[in-house]
């Protein structure tokens, strides 16, 4: 009888080039059923690297709410007609990180074509989605980041700014397209927007929209539901002539609407402070040693920094004049050294 011929045997998988080349093969497979998916996600949505509104008016910030979610990225409310020195300087250091495609959100009245040019001699690539009034603007950005449409959409008040930021914390934590509505009737623009979305259902939030909205809707074949219809406000709005007093009338509102939207309050109110700088905007260097600052009552002599922050003296030096040109810190000459002292209030992150 015949042998059979018989293959050499497989290399031994004990030996450890083998091992390492089969657990690379492994992780590759691994990661690339993570990363493709993620990759896809990601092409769905443009690439933005920052949202710019106006700073007069918060309803602007408020529309912007959900997609700064969805896209994760930071609002920043800016001075609509020009941008000071303070602010350019926290835009360069932010443009330093490699961020620069910027979404404006707004016409050039809401936030002027200066503020464009100002950011584009910045570095940064803007783009803006704004329409006549701010109706259009809603829908202009849910056509845009909702291409494709989408079940459900929530509309609310584009003059009752507390319902309009319900409506924002349901449109951020349901993915849901944000519409806003005049008081009088159906706006066209927010109209034509539900044509493209083709939602099932919309949900209504809030007070200031037509009393017949709902049955308006209906007629059109979609369905509805009011959250919170019957929201009182007790706190009377000025006189007309008078500058509108926004934070009173969203302090009285939000006081209404407690239980839906306390956190987002306190996070806008946050946010439209111009006092405020989040710490994000500085360098590594810089946020060690405002950190160092805050933690000693936001006051420490410069000849302390040192030891507080591992840094040398020349380069604490060079920090604390960066500082100074952005207008975070102040010094004042005691002795041999100086009292450094911070002039804005830091939002600290955890």
């Amino acid at each position: 009888m015949k042998k059979l011929f018989k293959l050499p045997p497989p290399p031994f998988l004990g030996d450890k080039m083998v091992r390492r080349a089969l657990a690379l093969v492994f992780i590759l497979v691994i990661a690339s059923s993570f990363v493709i998916p993620l990759i896809g996600a990601q092409s769905e949505n443009p690439k933005y690297d920052l949202i710019i509104v106006r700073n007069d008016d918060p309803i602007d910030y408020i529309v912007a709410l959900p997609y700064s979610k969805m896209l994760g990225i930071p609002i920043l409310p800016v001075n609509p007609k020009e941008l000071d020195t303070t602010m350019q300087a926290q835009l360069q250091s932010y443009a330093q990180f490699g961020w620069s495609h910027v979404l404006i959100i707004g016409d050039s009245k809401a936030v002027s074509d200066t503020v464009q040019d100002q950011l584009m001699s910045l570095g940064f690539i803007p783009e803006r989605i704004g329409g006549v009034v701010r109706t259009a603007t809603a829908a202009k950005l849910a056509e845009y980041f909702y291409p494709n449409g989408k079940d459900t959409v929530v509309i609310a008040s584009s003059s009752d700014y507390g319902s309009a930021l319900a409506a924002a914390r349901f449109a951020m934590n349901y993915d849901y397209p944000l519409l806003l509505n005049p008081e009088t009737n159906l706006s066209v623009y927010t109209e034509e927007a539900l044509k493209k979305l083709k939602p099932s259902l919309v949900i209504l939030v809030g007070a200031g929209l037509p009393a017949n909205l709902e049955q308006t809707l209906n007629s059109l074949g979609y369905h509805t539901y009011w959250y919170k219809k019957n929201v009182e406000i007790t706190i009377k709005p000025p006189a007309k002539g008078k500058e509108t007093d926004w934070t009173k009338v969203i302090i009285a509102v939000a006081l209404s609407l407690a239980v839906a939207v306390p956190g987002s309050l306190y996070y806008a109110r946050k946010k439209w402070a111009e006092n405020r700088v989040p710490i994000e905007v500085l360098t590594e260097k810089e946020r060690i040693v405002v950190k160092a600052i805050v933690q000693r009552g936001g006051e420490v002599k410069q000849e302390d920094l040192p030891e507080l922050t591992g840094y040398s003296r020349p380069t604490i030096s060079r920090i604390i004049q960066e500082l100074e040109k952005k207008q975070l810190v102040t010094r004042e000459k005691i002795g041999k050294t100086f009292m450094v002292k911070l002039t804005k209030d830091i939002i600290m992150r955890d």
